[in-house]
């Protein structure tokens, strides 16, 4: 193997031009890549196409439409919303909902105030202007005579519908349209001058109305981010009088977050770049020092471009392997940069070149497959987004390591042929001095350090279920936005921004509207509002809107009539009917209002629904989708096993450096500082308190292969100076002199990649680059403070470098094996046993 790393150093050295022709070939072809890339936020990201949450949210869409965006309109002052509702401002929102109609390739329906208006017109007054023949009328007629409700309760009734008469004979015939204002307000209100509540959809309180634009169901992240823009435009362009208007939903958000994927990371990719580049500049005092920059920006094209081809989407994951290759990756160039200045500079070998490559690319091979490793238990996650960075990282830093052996080999080697560097005393430098010291603890501390690092791992696992995960997904996006204080606004005005969805759906054969499905929809709908008050505000359905027409104070709980109903749906507006009713699949849609809350407690809410909900009927289905449920979904994803792959992580790369060190104990002495830092991290968390986000579930992977990848490259060049005959705390002390530059200025080149996260907009990604940077930084200080004194007292034993460097080395550098041997040859002859002397 020595022989195959000697003669491509040389080849590659002696063929630079060559070398740069095909890594410019191979950079353009790869870098069209680019152009490949999607961005993905949209449930794919979150959920499994197996999962039945899933499969339910893509039936739920196809039949009622997708995410739905809302225009809250306030009245301004002291104004009340009937009086708002003019016959100007109702033309205005029916010019608006016409400009929404005229793209059904983004808007499914819209349903504005008017609409509702002129719904509860057409259900009040009758083509023979005969109010008792009206679908109201007829209804509330059969509830008074239903044997559902007691005599007292139809004696309520009756004397309620005498005040609805009165009131609606108050109004001509003739003026009994939405041009008149009387007429709006009856519609609106109820005899006590409540709202009714079969309006609440859109007529919230007094000081608000809504209009709901539900967009294409299933539709891709650009048609929906297309739908938000339209629907913002649109009402931006309605001319409202004594109305405030603001637009928002969840797609605004969704595309804000879409918008910042494709143009906020690759800002905060340059500020790490810079960053690097003044790291490398002050402190990495070498010839070219920009070298390995370039070298891992070269390798991050190749990695996305790959990811490109591959198919690997971008998402709020996934986009932040950029600073995190950046980071993580430029630590094999500056390795290898760092090491052909010092075999320059000392000349231990006729050819510096090679040397380097003999010595350094074996273990740039064993780290690379330490991260990989470690990425590669991010494809065990319940989430893809997760699995995709998993992947992406993997084949980046595969990549990265390629280019970081042969650029810099092709680079140096021509410029040492051009222009060599003198040769002279090497001089380790603040940073070599400073990690000699960081490693000087006496041998003695070597066990302790290892105790204290199981210690501080187990008390870390101890606390891991008692931290919090930031659950509400408004907390995730920027707080200073637009967007968020919109979405803000209507939380807090009408108290839900959000909603669950329940498609009711009965057996092909069965109508509609039959009247097991509508007393189901009633009893099941009741019963939610009733166990949940906190946390389901309202819901609305075709069965709900009829029945609240006929809820009457003291007048007893009356199951709308099949009839009423399906009256009901015939006189809706299309709209309505699209997004109430789907006859043609036998189902109905149930909306509930949720309240503001976070995921944790909708899980909690929605778990309890399930168990306890009324069971329907044989041959009727019941279930819960929509936005709120797939939000749970995505939780229990990241909490299923987020604590898991972290433990994978450090069990992949154990196993794999047994097999490839061929020693469990070297194994384990390169993992006494992951646990260190794995354990740190959850403990700080838990003891400030820290929430951590849902990207933190692949924090853990990512600290044990920056970690894996100090102590590996540690412990293999503290085994190359012991093999130079150098006693175990000599070989340490060389191997921290030597590489301390490399060290120290990589490991603040991969904190500070991940660390330029914490500035992203999103503190969806903040609180992930403050956890994970923190987490490389005791990674970094764990390698080394705590593991040079660990193999100085495990090599004073031989455990270290037994069968990596020859035997008559390891017995003539080992201090402990030298006092055992002389201590054994030293001792007395047990009596009876022969001599071995000759006589």
């Amino acid at each position: 193997m020595q022989r195959f790393w000697s003669r491509l150093a040389d080849e590659l050295s002696h063929r630079a031009g060559l070398v740069a022709i095909v890594g410019l070939l191979i950079t353009l072809i790869l870098g069209m890549g680019l152009s490949k890339l999607t961005f993905a936020t949209g449930q794919d990201s979150y959920l499994n196409p197996d999962e039945q949450v899933y499969k339910d949210n893509v039936q739920y869409q196809d039949l009622f439409g997708g995410s739905a965006m809302l225009a809250l309109l306030t009245t301004q002052g002291d104004g009340k919303i009937a009086p708002a509702m003019s016959k100007e401002n109702l033309a205005q929102l029916e010019t608006a909902a016409a400009t929404l109609r005229a793209r059904p390739d983004l808007v499914e329906a819209v349903i504005t105030p008017k609409d509702a208006l002129a719904w509860s017109d057409k259900l009040i007054q009758s083509p023979d202007g005969n109010v008792l023949n009206s679908t109201a009328g007829k209804a509330l007629v059969a509830a008074i005579g239903s044997d559902q409700i007691t005599p007292e309760q139809k004696a309520a009734r009756t004397a309620d519908s005498a005040k609805t008469l009165e009131r609606l004979n108050a109004i001509p015939p003739d003026q009994r349209n939405l041009d008149n204002p009387a007429w709006v307000d009856f519609l609106i209100h109820n005899n006590d001058g409540s709202i009714r509540k079969a309006l609440g959809a859109v007529f919230t309180d007094e000081q608000h109305a809504q209009m709901v634009v539900r967009l294409k169901g299933n539709a891709n992240l650009e048609n929906e981010g297309a739908g938000a823009e339209l629907v913002a435009q649109a009402m931006k362009d309605a001319k409202l009088t004594g109305l405030t208007t603001t637009v928002t939903g969840a797609p605004v958000l969704l595309k804000q977050i879409n918008d910042y994927l494709r143009g906020g990371m690759l800002t905060l990719g340059g500020i790490a770049v810079v960053v690097m580049a003044l790291i490398l500049l002050v402190l990495f005092n070498v010839r070219w020092r920009l070298l390995p920059l370039a070298v891992v920006l070269v390798g991050v094209v190749w990695a996305f471009g790959l990811a490109g081809y591959l198919g690997i989407p971008l998402s709020l994951v996934t986009i932040a392997g950029l600073p995190v290759m950046l980071g993580v990756g430029i630590d094999y160039a500056i390795q290898m940069h760092a090491r052909v200045e010092e075999e320059v500079i000392i000349a231990r070998h006729a050819d510096p070149i090679q040397e380097t490559a003999r010595n350094l690319c074996p273990a740039l091979l064993v780290v690379t497959f330490d991260a990989i490793f470690a990425f590669a238990a991010l494809r065990f996650a319940k989430v893809p987004m997760i699995r995709q960075f998993g992947l992406l990282l993997a084949i980046g830093i595969a990549v990265i390591c390629l280019n970081s052996i042969v650029l810099p080999l092709a680079t140096l080697g021509i410029r040492e042929r051009k222009s060599p560097t003198k040769v002279r005393e090497f001089k380790e430098g603040f940073l070599g001095r400073l990690t000699v010291r960081m490693g000087s603890l006496p041998k003695a501390a070597g066990p302790l350090l290892a105790i204290a690092s199981l210690g501080i791992f187990f008390g870390g696992v101890l606390v891991e279920d008692k931290l919090v995960l930031q659950t509400d997904p408004v907390e995730w996006v920027d707080q200073n936005s637009q967007a968020i204080k919109d979405f803000r606004t209507l939380s807090d005005q009408t108290g839900s921004a959000s909603e669950l969805g329940v498609y009711v759906q009965g057996t092909p054969q069965e109508n509609v509207f039959n009247q097991d499905n509508i007393k189901y929809i009633h009893d099941y709908s009741a019963q939610q509002l009733k166990d949940y008050p906190k946390d389901l505000l309202t819901t609305t359905s075709l069965v709900t809107t009829v029945g609240y027409l006929l809820e009457v104070p003291g007048g007893g709980d009356v199951v709308p009539r099949s009839e009423d109903v399906k009256a009901a749906y015939d006189s809706a507006p299309r709209d309505i009917q699209a997004s109430t009713v789907n006859p043609q699949a036998n189902a109905m849609n149930v909306i509930f209002r949720y309240g503001t809350g976070s995921l944790e407690e909708r899980k909690e809410v929605l778990a309890k629904i399930q168990a306890n909900a009324i069971k329907p009927p044989d041959g009727i289905s019941s279930t819960p989708s929509g936005l709120a449920v797939v939000g749970v979904g995505l939780l229990e994803n990241l909490q299923s096993n987020r604590v898991l792959l972290t433990y994978l992580a450090i069990a992949f790369v154990g196993i794999f450096l047994a097999i490839r060190l061929r020693s469990i104990v070297r194994s384990l002495l390169s993992l006494v500082p992951v646990l260190i830092a794995v354990g740190a991290a959850s403990l700080v968390a838990y003891v400030f308190s820290i929430k951590l986000s849902p990207m933190t579930a692949v924090g853990g992977p990512l600290v044990v292969a920056a970690c894996t990848e100090f102590t590996s490259l540690m412990l293999l060049r503290f085994i190359e100076e012991r093999a130079r005959g150098l006693e175990p705390r000599a070989a340490v002390d060389v191997a921290a002199s030597r590489t301390g530059r490399a060290f120290i200025v990589s490991g603040l080149t991969a904190i500070s990649g991940v660390a330029v996260i914490a500035f992203s907009n999103l503190p969806l990604l903040r609180g992930f680059g403050v956890v994970v940077a923190m987490n490389v930084a005791v990674a970094l200080l764990s390698a080394l403070i705590v593991l040079p004194p660990l193999l100085v007292w495990a090599d004073d034993r031989g455990w270290v470098s037994k069968g990596m460097i020859p035997d008559d080395v390891l017995q003539a550098t080992t201090p402990g094996l030298r006092a055992k041997a002389a201590a054994a040859a030293s001792a007395p002859t047990p009596a009876g046993v022969a001599s071995a002397e000759p006589a």
